[in-house]
Formats: structure tokens, sequence, C-alpha cells
């Protein structure tokens, strides 16, 4: 019954709140309604999902105007949680797939989340490279793994994502989630109530116009800050249970 109720009310949102959704961000520059739209809709789908939520670092957020989010991926619960977390949309990065779902790829579109085709690299890169070239005014998520994880083990993290962004001279903030994969485990739509913790770790400063090895240094940095992150928010998640 939860999961009916789920996905009857994330059905409805879009559809009914769509249309405004997308209205407002064309006539909101700043779009402070659509992102109060997003942060509610989050909300609602964490509330009937069951999910009780630890945070842990979440001061680390605010040291910075602008920063890249790098995270573990466990689940689309982990969008939903990240938003509402941030109480704002960060400007993600979402392979071009959803962007085909009526109004929620519309919606995607204006929210300014970076269309990602992972079957064409350059393509995918091309696409990055002029979203950063508009400028972009909210933090900036992305899930390096690529995917969402099946067993829950943090997966490689992939480069050409990553070594873009580093170009933006902007602070790396690790994160990771803990238990969103237990709510909506990938390849099935059911959902489970069940504690999530997210952990923050502190901001990794990158200069612009590292040399190739530099770049692989500090991902392979980032990749073991986050690990060592999700080994914490499972410590604390299964204290919570």
């Amino acid at each position: 019954m939860r999961t009916v109720v789920f996905w009857l009310v994330c059905g409805a949102i879009v559809a009914v709140c769509g249309p405004f959704f997308l209205l407002f961000s064309f006539i909101d520059e700043k779009k402070r309604i659509p992102n109060l739209m997003a942060v509610f809709w989050s909300w609602s789908l964490l509330k009937i999902a069951g999910v009780k939520l630890k945070v842990d670092g979440e001061e680390i957020l605010k040291k910075y105007p602008q920063y890249v989010i790098v995270a573990n991926h466990q689940s689309y619960m982990d969008i939903f949680t990240l938003i509402w977390i941030l109480k704002k949309i960060p400007h993600f990065l979402a392979k071009k797939e959803l962007f085909r779902i009526p109004i929620f790829g519309q919606c995607l579109r204006a929210a300014d989340v970076i269309e990602i085709d992972r079957s064409d690299p350059d393509r995918a890169l091309s696409a990055i490279n002029a979203a950063l070239s508009k400028g972009l005014d909210r933090p900036i998520a992305i899930f390096p793994e690529g995917t969402r994880s099946v067993d829950g083990r943090l997966q490689p993290f992939k480069k050409k994502g990553l070594n873009l962004l580093m170009e933006t001279g902007l602070p790396f903030v690790p994160l990771a989630f803990y238990g969103t994969r237990e709510v909506m485990p990938k390849k099935s739509y059911r959902v489970r109530p069940h504690p999530v913790c997210v952990c923050v770790g502190e901001p990794l400063l990158v200069e612009k116009s590292l040399s190739p090895e530099k770049k692989d240094e500090i991902r392979d940095i980032l990749w073991k800050k986050v690990f060592e992150l999700k080994e914490k928010a499972e410590k604390i998640c299964r204290l919570s249970i």
C-alpha cells in the first residue's frame, strides 16, 4: 500500500504542479518558487516512504555559496534526500533517458539539470561544458559512479565528468548516503520504510589546470573520502534501527 500511495502522489505532483513549475521557472529568474515546489515534493515523498533522516556534517554545506557535491549513488531516493537537505535543487547531472518522461523531463531542463548521454562520452562532456559556460548559481551534484549501485558497494569513479568539473576551481564536498537503497533499491519500484543517514565531509580545495596525474590523485582521494563517509553513515544508521 505504501508503494502505491508513493507513486500515486509522485505522479499527481508531477502532473498537477509540473506545468506551474515550468511557468515559474521562466518568469522567476532566481527560481525561488520552483525550488520551494521541489523541496515540498521531496519532503512529501520522504514522508510517505517512511524515511527517518539523520544528517551528519550538514553545517559544512553552508561554508561555501557554490561547490561540487561528490556522492555515492544508492537509489533514486538520493535525489529527493539531497534536495530536502539543501532546501534547493542542485545542478544534477542526469542520464538523458529521464528527460524523455512527459512533463518530468521538461521540469528537469527548467531546473537546469545537465543532460548526460552515457553512451556518448564526448557529447556528455559537451553538455557539461555548455552548462558551466552559462554560469551556475547553485551547488553542482555529481554521482561519479555513473549509475546506482546494485549491492550498495561503492563503485569506481568515472574520470571525465569529475575531470571537467575540476576546471571550475570550486571546492569539492564529499557526501555519502546510507539507507536509501533499502528504501528503494535499483531495479525495483517497491518502497519500504528505513532510516537514512547522510554524512558530509570536509571540502577538498581543487586548483584549475591540473595535470592528468594530479586529477587521478584527487579522484582517488575523493573516492576514499566518500567510502569512509559511507562506512560512517552505515554505522550511524544501524544504531538508529
